[in-house]
């Protein structure tokens, strides 16, 4: 039975990884080094001396810890209310207490950091047993340490406790110490969170089903959700769904507007015809989005629809398509070519909602088998 929750901070309960690689970048170029958000990656989660020796070392360069820290701190200060910091589901810290299930927050940041975020979350320190920051170990993430003294401290044996993590570093630190890991996709994905050894992956926070006591938390981190181990059929594929707690109109919201974002992108200077898509994974409940790309030979070309899904595959392997949003400038709105319909084959459900939507804002929603009753499934994929 769990009887204690481990949040780390950054990713988890608060969206800040973005602006402390922005800050890492800026105080690189200042010492005249030039790095990416990618040389930042392989370094998240482990801690500040990590994050700033990681990129230094990796290009060859020696760098003041203690200069960087500063320069951080005065830059962070600075800009964090400037920022969308909120991340969805931070409510499961509150629904935890009220389970009986302990909580505490376990993170490799330094005390100001984990403090200031806090603040914002709007998270009541009265519903958390323990607040644990790097300061409390020698050997941070990705060692067993942090994690460790958190379970000691709230009397917990390791096997009881459940930790929620977004990083590789994170992960490997959880698991180490002999905990569960629930794993989020705010920062990577589901096949990097999956190679680390995550037993659970969620969207975010915001996918938990609502729970009142300990025994249906343990239920649904069970995977216990009344969908049996085989999963739902999606196509040719069984995928088993999330339990996601967003309403259908929050989700739809979200996929419109990435939907729009991948729309500006879209390379279309034959046809002048611009189109954006975006899809909902059925186990991760992850969006993803794509444009039409078109090219001098035609037949090259690539629609919104399949961008979206091969994003998604790369991301996750085989997938389950919950829904499909589609925007165009064509009024009424257009929908999917018939190669793309059978693309969506592959991966949707017969239910699988279509919606589309044109840029004067008419929407019209259909089940994907009104657009297409009879999809060709190869026969050895068939079931019976």
């Amino acid at each position: 039975m769990i009887k204690a929750v481990l949040f780390d901070m950054d990713g988890v309960l608060i969206r800040s990884e973005e602006l402390s690689i922005r800050i890492g970048i800026d105080y690189f170029a200042s010492k005249g080094i030039k790095v990416s958000e990618k040389d930042f990656a392989p370094h998240l989660g482990g801690g500040e001396a990590r994050f700033f020796q990681g990129p230094a070392r990796d290009r060859g360069y020696d760098i003041d810890l203690k200069d960087a820290s500063a320069y951080f701190r005065s830059h962070y200060e600075k800009l964090f209310g400037q920022t969308d910091t909120k991340l969805p589901g931070t409510d499961i810290v509150k629904r935890l207490h009220r389970a009986g299930i302990m909580t505490a927050v376990v993170s490799s940041a330094p005390e100001w950091k984990v403090n200031a975020n806090l603040l914002a979350t709007g998270i009541d320190r009265a519903d958390l047993d323990l607040v644990v920051c790097e300061n409390a170990v020698k050997r941070n993430k990705p060692y067993p340490d942090i994690y460790l003294s958190a379970a000691i401290s709230l009397g917990a044996d390791p096997a009881e406790c459940l930790v929620a993590e977004d990083s590789v570093s994170g992960i490997m630190s959880g698991k180490s110490a002999g905990m569960r890991v629930l794993s989020l996709m705010t920062t990577i994905s589901a096949s990097e969170a999956a190679a680390a050894g995550a037993d659970l992956i969620w969207s975010d926070l915001g996918a938990c089903p609502v729970f009142t006591t300990a025994e249906e938390f343990e239920r649904i981190i069970d995977g216990d959700s009344g969908v049996s181990s085989e999963g739902v059929l999606y196509g040719a594929h069984r995928v088993k769904p999330l339990e996601r707690r967003l309403p259908d109109g929050e989700t739809e919201k979200m996929m419109t507007e990435k939907a729009w974002m991948a729309w500006e992108n879209a390379y279309a200077p034959y046809s002048h015809f611009r189109v954006g898509a975006a899809v909902l994974s059925a186990a991760t409940g992850r969006i993803y989005s794509g444009c039409n790309v078109e090219n001098s030979s035609y037949g090259a070309t690539i629609c919104a629809e399949r961008n979206a899904i091969l994003q998604a595959v790369a991301k996750e392997g085989i997938i389950g398509i919950d829904k499909l949003v589609v925007v165009s400038d064509d009024d009424p709105p257009a929908p999917p070519c018939a190669q793309c319909l059978q693309v969506l084959a592959e991966f949707s459900k017969s239910d699988t909602h279509v919606v589309l939507i044109s840029r004067k804002g008419e929407r019209r929603e259909y089940l994907f088998s009104e657009l297409l009753p009879n999809p060709f499934i190869f026969p050895d994929l068939r079931e019976s």
